[in-house]
């Protein structure tokens, strides 16, 4: 009971010694300096991702900007607050800075992929909403992270790729450009008439609805080779992204119509095998 009754009277005179003060001042600023610090670094974070909303920057590369900005400033005030405790932040930094070494060494497969991410970041060989394709896989990009990206596939399959393939793979962006080209082969018979046949497809891509009709995107129709068993004529029209599958479906049915009507027909693969008697002697 003794020791119980000196331990209560030691605990009253520590905090009614001016220690008190000093400790609920201590506490005081290590609360306001985290408050402060969070506060600061939303509001900061906010005016990045509005200026660069307003700007029209990519959402992915926002999205970076925005992480990056909360990151740092909620380093600096765990900093700040814990230097109020008294706290080394000299200690600390070298700390922290051991501690991400190890961590770097820990993840070192995968730094190349946030490299490769912060080189797709910023030199922006393609952006989110772009229609890409991946080796075996086309599909929209739906979001660029540091260490992969999501693309959607019109099978509403979400495929993520680590970003070191899709900078050392070929990538082919189909929307980096305002005008996409359509391209077919038209087989036709090697008796057919080829000036009729290349006006009735040419005929064909200019009625079409959603292609470019005019200047040096007009269609174009030409004997492209020789095949085995029917000429090859390439049927190139452009038009833009939004219309290519528009475009692409109406001219493999109405070419095929037309062709008909015409009395051009499409010739199946065939082989003629010649016979030759031996010799009789």
């Amino acid at each position: 009971m003794a020791d119980i009754k000196s331990f209560g009277e030691q605990l009253v005179a520590f905090f009614s010694s001016e220690r008190q003060g000093e400790l609920i001042r201590t506490i005081g600023m290590f609360l306001l300096v985290i408050v402060i610090g969070v506060l600061l670094t939303l509001l900061i974070a906010h005016i990045v991702r509005a200026a660069m909303t307003r700007g029209k920057v990519d959402p992915s590369l926002q999205a970076f900007f925005t992480r990056s900005v909360k990151l740092v400033g909620f380093i600096i005030t765990a900093i700040a607050a814990l230097s109020e405790l008294g706290v080394s932040t000299t200690g600390l930094i070298a700390s922290f800075t051991a501690a991400l070494a190890a961590v770097a060494l820990a993840l070192k497969d995968g730094l190349s992929d946030i490299a490769s991410g912060i080189i797709i970041l910023f030199t922006r060989p393609f952006v989110t909403g772009d229609f890409i394709e991946v080796g075996e896989y086309r599909g929209f990009v739906q979001k660029i992270d540091l260490i992969h990206t999501n693309i959607l596939t019109y099978d509403d399959t979400n495929v993520i790729f680590p970003n070191s393939k899709l900078t050392t793979d070929r990538v082919n962006n189909y929307t980096s450009h305002d005008k996409i080209r359509v391209f077919i082969l038209v087989p036709v018979g090697y008796n057919a008439d080829i000036d009729e046949a290349e006006r009735v497809l040419k005929d064909t891509a200019m009625r079409c609805p959603g292609a470019v009709t005019e200047g040096e995107y007009a269609p174009r129709v030409r004997l492209e080779y020789y095949g085995d068993s029917a000429l090859q004529l390439s049927v190139k029209c452009w038009c833009s992204f939004e219309d290519y599958w528009t475009v692409y479906y109406y001219l493999m049915e109405e070419m095929k119509k037309n062709l008909d009507r015409a009395g051009i027909p499409i010739p199946y693969n065939q082989l003629d095998v010649h016979m030759v008697e031996p010799d009789k002697r």
